[in-house]
């Protein structure tokens, strides 16, 4: 049920919907045997090194002090293969999403929670779209949009990029920078979805919020933005601040978490960094 019970004492929100991240886990179990190859070349190479230069040292100390040298080198090289084959991009996205769903699963259990949802969107090239996530409960049905951009981020509302001002080091210069207006992104996503719901008979507003989840992120004027624009660690206040839908609301949204629901694999939930 999605109405909200003032009298018991709130647990983590409902998760059972969540979609799991593939390319992060295969990212770790990647980082995982990359390192235990390299544990392995190390404690090898290390014991074959010492045999050898202990019979160089039999031979002429100065032989055993290059071959040392030689094999040190080696095994730092060799210390360095291996790593993930996922996108760096793509992984720095999932980061962002994952550190979002530590905060969202603050919510009471009251709350639905679905994530990577995919809705048909005629107006792109791949005829779909991806939400980040959709989060609906007692005070509404929320479209929440994770950036994992750092830096301290200028949100104007009326232009088309952001400025981000980064720094590259202690006492370096700041660096200019910036970021398409996310405003546009979430407003199509908006549409497409309520498109959706329209197409099932579900007339239901959708509030939308904007995640910066990257640590090293601070927000510059956001009062000017008409969608929310905060840190992770906001949403579950920003959430739960709204006001109680009816019973009627809450109906329909259920009719919605079924609807969504039938674009989530079966696959179980996701799994936290």
């Amino acid at each position: 049920m999605l109405a909200r019970d003032c009298g018991r004492i709130p647990i983590m929100a409902n998760e059972t919907l969540l979609r799991p991240y593939p390319a992060f886990e295969r990212h770790r179990q990647e980082l995982a045997i990359a390192a235990r190859q390299r544990r392995l070349r190390l404690v090898g190479g290390g014991a074959a090194l010492l045999t050898v230069g202990i019979g160089c040292w039999l031979v002429h100390p100065m032989l055993a002090f290059m071959v040392a040298g030689v094999g040190a080198m080696a095994l730092f090289f060799s210390s360095l293969s291996g790593g993930s084959t996922v996108p760096p991009a793509e992984l720095l996205g999932i980061e962002g999403e994952l550190r979002a769903l530590k905060f969202l699963r603050q919510l009471p259990d009251e709350y639905r929670i679905l994530n990577r949802i995919r809705i048909a969107d005629p107006t792109l090239p791949n005829g779909e779209r991806e939400l980040d996530f959709v989060v609906a409960g007692p005070t509404g049905l929320f479209l929440v949009e994770v950036k994992n951009t750092p830096g301290l981020i200028q949100v104007q509302p009326e232009s088309t990029r952001w400025a981000v001002v980064k720094r590259a080091g202690c006492g370096s210069s700041p660096r200019w920078n910036s970021l398409p207006n996310p405003l546009v992104q979430v407003r199509a996503q908006i549409e497409s979805l309520q498109r959706l719901l329209l197409s099932h008979g579900l007339d239901l507003a959708v509030k939308p919020i904007i995640c910066f989840a990257r640590p090293e992120v601070g927000l510059q004027n956001t009062e000017a933005c008409p969608v929310p624009v905060l840190v992770p660690e906001q949403l579950p206040e920003r959430i739960e601040s709204g006001q109680t839908s009816s019973e009627e609301s809450v109906r329909r949204l259920e009719r919605v978490v079924e609807l969504l629901s039938r674009t989530v694999s079966s696959s179980g939930p996701a799994k936290a960094a």
